[in-house]
């Protein structure tokens, strides 16, 4: 490769990771823990509005914390959180109604319970735990800001109290009250859009400083270096395995190009539904202009 094709390359790979960047949203996980990471103001925000308590208080933030398990699988919370009064919050964003399913939200809560329980405590001091899922769609297609999940005794039709919670947030809800707000800062990729100012703050600050979008086209700009063989190689082997039935001889080198941009973008659950569903891989295709 010659060193005029090679900074040819080079400016493509930059405009398509600012191109990245520029659609990015709150709702695309990879950029909204890029954002919430040691930002205690604006999980504070979210919560808030989430919890209906204006006057919680967040200590800590860590970002993919991860909760390993010794007999099985662990989890890595998009976002785990504290607040003064020690509950504890384990953030999810999910385009995919799939990652959002009622048994990965019993598995989180549990975890999220093992992690809790310090050696020598009692069942008695296990802290209040919220599992709260922001969902592009409204998942139980109800039309309602946000569904909580609680145990009952059925027999007596009142709360178990065990302190185990779990809320799904509707991401596609459009009041115009705070979970409203809240929503539509989720989904805006325009910082003129957005509303509350703790998330557009922050979005403005990774959208528009040309430090931090210089680190975040380097990061693309590197993943695309490093997994263009492999990826080309990955690509080729599952577009035959979906057999492309199209029967386009760019079919493979299409869909891996497609599976590349949704790692990069840290969409996993969309790989796994543009490998398995082919009416959502031709809406992901239109969605990145591959044709």
């Amino acid at each position: 490769m010659n060193e005029q094709t090679l900074s040819d390359l080079q400016k493509r790979r930059h405009t398509r990771a600012l191109q990245i960047i520029k659609r990015w949203r709150l709702m695309d996980d990879d950029f909204m823990k890029r954002c919430l990471k040691n930002n205690i103001p604006a999980v504070e925000c979210i919560l808030r509005i989430i919890m209906e308590q204006p006057d919680l208080h967040v200590l800590s933030v860590t970002i993919e914390d991860t909760i390993p398990s010794l007999l099985g699988h662990g989890i890595r919370m998009d976002v785990h959180a504290v607040d003064s009064a020690g509950t504890e919050y384990d953030i999810e964003v999910q385009r995919s109604d799939k990652g959002a399913s009622a048994r990965r939200a019993r598995f989180n809560s549990s975890l999220l319970d093992l992690n809790s329980l310090k050696k020598g405590n009692t069942y008695d001091q296990l802290p209040e735990s919220y599992v709260i899922f922001i969902t592009e769609n409204d998942i139980f297609k109800a039309g309602l800001a946000r569904y909580h999940i609680n145990r009952i005794i059925e027999e007596l039709s009142r709360p178990f109290n065990d302190g185990e919670h779990i809320i799904y947030v509707n991401g596609a809800y459009r009041g115009s009250d705070d979970i409203g707000k809240l929503m539509n800062d989720f989904r805006s990729s325009k910082v003129d859009d957005m509303i509350l100012e703790p998330l557009k703050e922050t979005v403005n600050r990774y959208k528009n400083n040309p430090r931090e979008v210089a680190a975040m086209c380097a990061d693309l700009e590197k993943w695309s270096m490093d997994e263009r063989s492999e990826g080309r190689a990955e690509g080729r082997a599952e577009g035959r395995a979906e057999g492309r039935a199209e029967g386009r001889t760019e079919g493979a080198e299409l869909l891996a190009r497609l599976l590349k941009l949704l790692q990069a973008e840290d969409r996993t659950d969309d790989v796994r539904l543009a490998l398995e569903d082919k009416e959502a891989r031709e809406k992901l295709y239109k969605e990145y202009h591959l044709d």
